[in-house]
């Protein structure tokens, strides 16, 4: 089930030179399912979802987007896209392309 794999990723520690550890701004990123999804992981509020992406063509499907984790609350998209934006730039050299 994808919520035991999220529990998984949160507790995960590793450090790797694509995965986007941001300790200022309180959130890590990092590619799942062989580049066909994204882990976000907002480590303040311990809240996180996987939204569907396709790495290699560079496309960001917004539309699954929707919940976090615990369902409890809508995702505020707007600035969490733009950071995976941002990490498609940085991590990626990818120009991103939204679905």
């Amino acid at each position: 089930m994808e919520i035991n794999y999220i529990n998984e990723l949160k507790e995960d520690k590793t450090i790797a030179p694509m995965i986007e550890n941001n300790i200022i701004d309180g959130y890590k990123i990092r590619i799942v399912y062989r580049g066909e999804g994204l882990f976000y992981h907002d480590v303040v509020s311990q809240k996180a979802f996987i939204c569907d992406i396709q790495i290699r063509t560079g496309v960001i499907f917004t539309e699954t987007i929707n919940r976090w984790d615990d369902q409890t609350e809508i995702i505020n998209k707007e600035q969490i896209i733009r950071r995976i934006q941002n990490y498609f730039l940085l991590f990626q050299k990818i120009q991103p392309v939204l679905k």
